[in-house]
């Protein structure tokens, strides 16, 4: 019987283990509230994700580049309150971005 709980044991501390592990990859989070990006400047490492969440009453897209200069790198897709949406940024720089409408502005910094 000890033997079972043992075995029950290690391998609810292994599951546990790999949660954590797969957990602490890098990357940020930015929240988009009250017609602002927050915060509006991240530095991560290159192949590490950048999650945009809505977490305004209105609706917002997540759009590569600054006005006047546009890009076409990402685009989200229409974000609801509460919807999040990712990017992985592969290769090193400094990225901008901005809401749909263009009334806010955020950036990515992207280090090797």
């Amino acid at each position: 019987m000890m033997k079972k709980y043992t075995g029950l044991a290690l391998v609810t501390l292994l599951a546990m283990a790999a949660i954590v592990v797969s957990s602490c990859g890098g990357g940020a989070t930015v929240i988009i509230k009250d017609f602002h990006f927050e915060p509006q400047t991240v530095t991560i490492k290159a192949g590490e994700t950048v999650t945009w969440k809505n977490e305004d009453r209105r609706n917002h897209q997540v759009m590569s580049g600054a006005p006047p200069v546009m890009t076409d790198l990402f685009m989200s897709p229409d974000l609801k309150k509460g919807d999040s949406w990712s990017y992985t940024f592969e290769e090193p720089g400094t990225y901008p971005y901005h809401s749909m409408t263009g009334a806010f502005l955020g950036e990515v910094v992207v280090e090797e």
